[in-house]
């Protein structure tokens, strides 16, 4: 194990590949091999598709009744849902389309229209809070799930007596049913963070006026348009049903690159680390079929997207390969795993929560 003075003493290396050196480099060689290029064609047929997918599990859903069918149709329809929510996050890092008025016509579409999620509360709460500091206590919204969930040490030290006693015993208990209120709390969250900035002379932007009226089309078409065709309780019914699958699904799509062990927490300080070692410590990759790759839209290749957001996912899968080599030359971790272990190590640190890095350049180093 390597003191801090070992760690800062250890020989740079040097490279006949000068883009290897220093991250701002890297970046430009992914620029000059063309992976910022957009293949638009393919980007705009996947998020059709999972449209089309989406209102075929709908209406399978209301033209069987039997409950093989509905349970058939309802799967069918959250993964159509889960595709779209993966297929936007493309759109809100501006990097689905060579237009960025196109990528933001997307975002509210698939956030705020479709999934009701408020898209100018994705781009803060993710795009620019989580993607700037992943894990970090104190800075990253997306790791403190307090006070309901503790999922690090430090969350239970902050506790006393019974709320430990609560995070120790009740949390797992409550877990697998708590999240599936995920939707309804992204629902939440973005409706308050949008009532508070059109309230806020300082704030209120004619953005916030469109993401208003995205979201009240959000609930006329799930909700205030089905109520002319069908009884009141049963759209309301089926939009609960809708958020529940939705949540589940968005919690194992999205906790599984930044919960499980393998993706360090780190204490705030933490914070001011390189860029790129921020970025790789706290994230892991997810290795999964053809179909889960095309449901997940690039988020299988959360270490490659967290480096370099502009990048187009169809994009990622080639250029692994390139950041693989950066890891390695800095000796930085670079992992992947499978898709149902990445889920059972994610539920595992709601039963036993993960450390607090207070060095990631010394944990890597010692790991290396």
């Amino acid at each position: 194990m390597h003191s801090q003075t070992d760690v800062d003493s250890l020989p740079r290396k040097t490279s006949e590949k000068p883009y290897l050196v220093d991250f701002k480099s890297f970046n430009m060689e992914v620029k000059r091999r063309g992976f910022y290029q957009r293949d638009i064609k393919q980007v705009y047929l996947e998020l059709i598709a999972h449209i089309l997918i989406t209102v075929i599990g709908i209406v399978l859903f209301v033209a069987f009744e039997n409950i093989f069918s509905r349970i058939l149709s309802s799967l069918i329809m959250t993964s159509g849902l889960l595709g779209i929510g993966t297929h936007t996050h493309n759109s809100s890092h501006n990097a689905s389309t060579e237009s960025k008025t196109m990528d933001i016509f997307l975002t509210y579409l698939g956030y705020s229209v479709i999934l009701g999620f408020s898209s100018l509360f994705w781009k803060y709460k993710h795009c620019i809070v989580h993607h700037t500091n992943p894990n970090i206590i104190g800075v990253d919204e997306d790791i403190d799930l307090m006070p309901f969930f503790a999922v690090t040490q430090t969350d239970l030290d902050s506790r006393g007596t019974i709320g430990n006693f609560y995070h120790r015993k009740i949390q797992p208990i409550l877990f697998p049913f708590m999240i599936s209120l995920t939707a309804f709390n992204i629902q939440r969250q973005a409706w308050l963070f949008l009532i508070r900035a059109l309230l806020d002379n300082r704030r209120r932007k004619m953005d916030h006026w469109i993401d208003l009226a995205c979201n009240g089309l959000h609930i006329a078409i799930w909700l205030i348009i089905p109520m002319v065709f069908f009884s009141p309780i049963d759209v309301i019914a089926f939009y609960f049903l809708r958020n529940i699958l939705v949540g589940y699904a968005l919690f194992f799509m999205l906790g599984s690159s930044h919960l499980p062990n393998e993706a360090a927490c780190s204490a705030e300080d933490q914070q001011h680390q390189d860029f790129a070692l921020k970025q790789v410590a706290a994230t892991i990759n997810i290795r999964t079929n053809r179909y889960g790759r095309f449901i997940m839209s690039g988020l299988d290749y959360q270490i490659e997207h967290h480096l370099l957001r502009g990048v187009s996912y169809t994009q990622l899968l080639e250029l692994s390969k390139l950041v693989k080599e950066y890891c390695e030359y800095h000796n930085y971790p670079h992992q992947t795993l499978g898709f149902f272990e990445a889920s059972c190590k994610t539920i595992a640190v709601f039963y036993k929560p993960k450390p607090v890095q207070t060095d990631l350049q010394k944990l890597v180093t010692t790991n290396n």
